[in-house]
């Protein structure tokens, strides 16, 4: 063993035994312990205790501050940042397209990418033409709606994976309020296909083979894309991209769900063949909706039904060799394409809809539509569609970029990627789209067929494309109960998030009642307002579990500085006439008082009402009457001889912060209890109202003779004590370093005071 000095009193004492290896940190006054096979390192360290203010004084210096700066000095930093070389990177970096082409790996990127593209691109027109209808509009709106926010997206994402475009959320969010401003009109007629087309009014300009009511619809659905789109685009630009984060993941698989559930629901009268079904809309829809489906039940349309059932049997079985054998499958199966090819020529041959009054897509018309001013006169009263629908499209799609770029090893800008959504969503608008996000089924096609870059968008657009200026009348003879099977079907993955119920349950119980509860939110109140009461009952759980944070009172392990929960641990002892107090949350306005009151519950003595019984005790000294209060118990001592407590083992009073074998304390004057050390390294900040608790909880005890101490504070927490007064009710060298320097403190000046024959833990 050896004795090396440091600064005065410290020092560091190694210890050899037989087996144990000492490993030493030249220039340092610890040892770091650990252990290899036979070798266990150990440490001893040798030092006085510290108050923080020592500490900072002595050992390792002033805290540095680095001051935030004002709103001239950061007007000033922007001007002179604003620089022609500045200006020019900022356009490039709204174009990563830019950076990310230079350095494009022809020969090793392209061959996937292409076979990518094509793939994604031929998937793009049955899911569009299906989620168009789903979201209350003619198919071909679907088709625009998968060329020109991709084209964008491409040109302004960072994800090197994810295929944006229309998809089952965002459609059905759109579909609600399509419905509440355009409701469903049956006698809608057509416009001759030989007819010119006003246009002096952008926002009636009506299109060929499309009806009047389709056309308001759409110039709805246009308003809210456009304002959606603002919506992201201002959050980018004040880089809002923390946003999402307050959407966790059990609330939005939970949300998904739900939606998945409501457009089901509203398919299931197309699948059917139901010719006069009204849906209904807004609270509880989703129970009327199911009581006239099974009211309607022999009005089912056979024809229809029997090409549902034909098709939903092709689709799942393809889906499934898809999964069994993807790890075979150097391409996935194009069910949706190889379903729509053949129910298409099956009905333009065999006549489904003359002979057999089965209802189809009917007219698409061909080319790009010219640009439409939205209707702006809405705008007002969908802005908080518009909002919710930017939040979930964002959380949707940054949650998918996020995961495949951890996935490959790349980065993402959160802040650029709400950019790119809201271009992808500003834009479309003027050319009659409706709003977009990223679809986990392509995107999973986009990967599995070995898609490594957004050429992949190019590519898938190009299809699109030739489909809207050529190929769109193939179409027409499609039946609309197989868009209704491509999209039930293409939901299968969001429904299994069911079976995310039971880890979850295992995981977190309040994880588990926001998921149910957010789903009912969803399938009872709707989409919109399903969202709000999930975000707002998960905000509620977060504030519950503050308001009922976990406390500890910890004792010491004998021999060491560690100290543990004394109900949890039984080697761990509480030092008698010292508590240590941990709690495990922030300690602001809507926990305090929970704290306090866990705090007299785990020292025994409730200082409010010792001082309140004292002043009563003066007033009533001529009776010779003297009560103090324990435990929330009020006990009359006045009898008693002091003496005689004298030898009162006191160890087992404050070995439980519950039992009620405890004895009262002397007078309320001199308690047992002499002094408390609240651990604060679990304390993450404090509001205004959480530094006035503090400070009345230490002036409290402080007048009932019961030292109040902090320990491992950290510097936000020092900050706010400092500002709120805190150190002028006690000094500064009530705060320490740690909790084994405080109790250290305590049982070496304390001990000295404590009469004799109490049990007093050793260190």
């Amino acid at each position: 063993m050896f004795y090396e000095d440091f600064n005065q009193q410290e020092a560091l004492l190694p210890i050899f035994d037989d087996d144990v290896e000492l490993i030493d940190l030249a220039g340092h006054d610890d040892v770091t312990s650990r252990s290899h096979n036979d070798v266990i390192c150990r440490y001893l360290i040798d030092r006085p205790t510290h108050t923080e203010s020592e500490f900072r004084e002595k050992v390792s210096g002033p805290e540095s501050i680095s001051e935030n700066p004002g709103i001239s000095d950061f007007a000033k930093k922007c001007v002179s940042n604003c620089t022609a070389k500045n200006v020019i990177n900022g356009v490039i970096g709204l174009f990563p397209i830019l950076t990310w082409l230079r350095h494009y790996n022809v020969r090793q990127w392209l061959p996937g990418d292409l076979v990518s593209g094509l793939t994604v691109g031929v998937v793009h027109i049955p899911q569009s033409m299906a989620f168009s209808l789903l979201a209350g509009l003619p198919p071909v709106f679907g088709l625009y709606s998968s060329f020109y926010p991709v084209l964008i997206y491409t040109l302004m994402g960072t994800s090197r994976h994810i295929s944006v475009g229309t998809f089952a959320v965002t459609s059905l969010l759109t579909q609600a309020v399509v419905i509440r401003f355009v409701p469903d009109e049956p006698a809608a007629a057509l416009i001759p296909s030989n007819t010119t087309t006003p246009t002096a009014d952008m926002t009636t300009a009506s299109m060929v083979g499309v009806s009047e009511a389709d056309m308001r619809r759409v110039a709805v659905a246009s308003s809210l894309m456009l304002l959606m789109g603002v919506f992201q685009l201002v959050f980018g630009i004040l880089r809002l991209g923390f946003i999402t984060a307050y959407l966790s993941e059990p609330l939005i698989q939970a949300f998904t769900t739900g939606a998945a559930i409501h457009v089901v629901t509203s398919q299931v009268p197309s699948v059917l063949g139901y010719t006069d079904f009204a849906s209904s809309n807004g609270i509880a829809s989703f129970y009327k909706n199911w009581f006239e489906i099974f009211r309607n039940l022999p009005n089912t349309h056979v024809p229809t039904l029997v090409v549902s059932i034909v098709s939903i049997g092709l689709l799942v079985t393809g889906r499934e060799i898809n999964l069994r054998y993807k790890g075979k499958l150097k391409v996935p199966i194009p069910t949706e394409v190889i379903v729509v090819i053949i129910a298409t020529v099956t009905s333009h041959f065999a006549m489904l809809k003359p002979d057999f009054g089965v209802v189809i897509v009917d007219n698409i018309p061909t080319g790009l539509p010219a640009p439409r001013l939205p209707d702006t006169s809405i705008l007002i009263n969908i802005i908080g569609d518009a909002f919710a629908i930017a939040i979930v499209g964002f959380a949707i799609s940054i949650s998918l970029s996020k995961m495949y770029a951890q996935k490959y090893g790349y980065q993402i800008d959160s802040n650029q990627e709400l950019i790119a959504y809201g271009a992808s969503n500003v834009v479309p608008a003027f050319f009659l789209c409706f709003p977009n996000a990223a679809a986990l089924a392509r995107c999973v096609i986009q990967e599995n067929t070995g898609g490594n870059t957004q050429v992949v968008g190019l590519i898938s657009v190009v299809i699109v494309l030739v489909t809207v200026l050529w190929l769109g009348p193939i179409f027409e003879p499609l039946p609309r109960c197989v868009l209704g099977c491509i999209i039930i079907v293409g939901l299968f993955g969001i429904l299994q998030q069911f079976s995310q119920l039971k880890p979850v349950y295992k995981m977190s119980k309040i994880d588990f009642v926001v998921w149910i509860v957010t789903l009912l939110a969803v399938v009872t109140l709707g989409v919109d307002l399903g969202l709000l009461a999930g975000v707002v009952f998960s905000m509620l759980s977060v504030i519950f579990r503050t308001q009922t944070a976990k406390c500890e009172v910890l004792g010491s392990v004998a021999g060491t500085d560690i100290y543990r929960n004394c109900h949890n641990y039984l080697a761990a002892v509480p030092y008698s006439g010292i508590v240590i107090f941990k709690f495990h949350s922030a300690l602001y306005y809507a926990n305090k008082d929970f704290f306090k009151k866990r705090l007299i519950k785990a020292t025994g003595v409730d200082p409010e009402a010792v001082i309140v019984e004292r002043k009563k005790l003066e007033e009533s000294s001529s009776s010779g009457t003297c009560c103090c209060v324990f435990r929330g118990k009020k006990y009359d001592v006045s009898n008693e001889d002091p003496e005689a407590r004298s030898d009162v083992d006191t160890s087992k009073e404050l070995e439980s912060t519950t039992g009620d074998n405890s004895r009262p304390p002397t007078c309320g004057v001199a308690c047992k209890v002499r002094a408390i050390v609240l651990d604060c390294s679990a304390i993450s900040f404090l509001d205004l109202v959480g530094v006035k608790t503090l400070k009345a909880v230490c002036e409290n005890y402080k007048e009932i003779g019961v030292d109040f101490l902090l320990a491992a504070v950290n510097a936000d927490v020092r900050k706010s004590l400092l500002a709120g007064g805190y150190y002028d009710v006690t000094s500064l060298d009530s705060e320490y370093v740690s909790v084994h320097d405080a109790a250290v403190y305590i049982k070496h000046f304390h001990d000295k005071e404590m009469p004799s024959g109490e049990d007093v833990c050793e260190l």
